[in-house]
């Protein structure tokens, strides 16, 4: 029997904590822009927020993707009256190895 898996692991939405990140970069670097002997490292940090603005936008955008995906999944396999095996092993690494068992 195969088994699908899509990425997360967990059933749980991604937070959006992640998206102030930039905002604050962004803050920073602006606020430091008025003070004189700081305007370069503002530059610098505000250039940084701009980046980050897309990066962890296109990272958010892919786990939001995913998480939707993977309830739809879920939806199906539930309709189809198939059991979702739930994650319950998320703490045991598949490649860790135990002294003393051969």
């Amino acid at each position: 029997m195969s088994e699908i898996r899509s990425f997360p692991r967990s059933r749980s939405e991604p937070q959006k904590r992640i998206l102030l990140v930039p905002v604050f970069l962004l803050a920073i670097g602006s606020a430091m822009l008025l003070v004189p002997g700081l305007q370069f490292i503002g530059v610098i940090l505000s250039l940084t927020g701009v980046l980050t603005f897309f990066l962890v936008g296109m990272v958010f955008a892919d786990l939001w993707a995913a998480h939707r995906r993977t309830k739809q999944l879920v939806r199906n396999r539930e309709a189809r009256g198939l059991e979702t095996r739930d994650d319950e092993d998320l703490d045991k690494d598949p490649f860790e190895e135990t002294l003393g068992d051969e």
